[in-house]
C-alpha cells in the first residue's frame, strides 16, 4: 500500500562456521550475547567448503547432525544446512542472500568474533553485507574493540567503519533491517576446533570442551580418531 510503514519482524540470528566440531567456544559466547540483543531464534549454519581456511575433516554430513543434535539441546537454534545444501563453495554474501529473500522484512543478525571484524574488509564483496544484515560481534579474549583499534594495522578503517555503524543499543537491531554493528560484552571461551581436534586424535579428554551429545556422536562414529585407535 503506498505511504505504509514496513512492519518488521522480531530478529533472526545467524550464525556459521565450519562446525568441525562444534564447541562450547562457539556456543557460550552465542548465547550470552543473543540474550543481551535480545533475539530468540539462531540460525546455525554449518559450512560446505570454507573459503578462507583448509577443508573439515570431518565430512559435511557429520557436521551436519552434530548442529542438528546441538539444537535439539538448545533450542534457540535451528538447523540451517542452505550452504552445505549449495554444494559449492561458501561465502557470506551468498547465505544473506538466500536468508534475505526468505525473510525480507526480518533484520538478519550476523554474530562474528573480533578477529572477523577486524578482518571485514576482507570479506568476498564485504560492503553489500552491511545492506543484508547487522553485525553482532562477540567480543574475543578479553580484547575491547578499542584494544583490537590500537593494535591493528589498519584500524583507521575499522574506526570509520566503526563511527559510522556501531550502535550501544541492542533494540536498534529490531528497528531497521541491516546497517548496524553492535559490540556484545561477552565472556570470553577460548578454545578452538583444532586444539579439540588434536586432543581427540591424542586420546585426551574434551569434556570441559564439548555438549555430552556432541561428545558422544563423534566417539560413536570414531571420528577425529588415529587410524585403528579407539578413545
Amino acid at each position: 500500500m503506498s505511504g505504509s510503514k514496513r512492519l518488521i519482524e522480531a530478529p533472526l540470528g545467524i550464525f556459521g562456521g565450519t562446525f568441525d566440531p562444534i564447541h562450547n567456544g562457539h556456543i557460550f559466547p552465542i548465547l550470552e550475547a543473543a540474550e543481551i540483543a535480545k533475539i530468540d531464534k539462531i540460525a546455525l549454519t554449518p559450512c560446505y567448503v570454507p573459503t578462507h581456511k583448509s577443508a573439515a575433516t570431518a565430512s559435511s554430513e557429520h557436521r551436519l547432525n552434530m548442529a542438528k543434535i546441538l539444537c535439539e539441546e538448545y533450542p534457540i537454534f535451528y538447523p540451517e544446512p542452505l550452504d552445505i545444501n549449495r554444494n559449492k563453495p561458501t561465502y557470506s554474501i551468498d547465505t544473506l542472500s538466500e536468508l534475505n529473500a526468505k525473510f525480507p522484512n526480518t533484520p538478519l543478525c550476523f554474530f562474528i568474533g573480533t578477529d572477523s571484524l577486524v578482518n571485514i574488509f576482507e570479506w568476498h564483496n564485504w560492503e553489500r553485507l552491511f545492506e543484508l544484515c547487522h553485525f553482532i560481534v562477540c567480543q574475543r579474549e578479553s580484547d575491547d574493540i578499542k584494544q583490537v583499534l590500537n593494535s591493528k594495522t589498519h584500524n583507521e578503517q575499522l574506526q570509520i567503519l566503526l563511527q559510522q555503524r556501531q550502535v550501544n543499543d541492542p533494540l536498534s537491531l529490531h528497528q531497521s533491517l541491516a546497517g548496524n554493528i553492535f559490540v556484545a560484552n561477552t565472556t570470553p571461551l577460548t578454545i578452538s576446533s583444532s586444539t579439540i581436534r588434536k586432543m581427540l586424535t591424542n586420546g585426551n579428554s574434551v569434556e570441559k570442551w564439548l555438549p555430552s551429545s556432541i561428545n558422544q556422536y563423534i566417539q560413536q562414529h570414531k571420528l577425529y580418531q588415529q587410524a585403528g585407535k579407539i578413545c
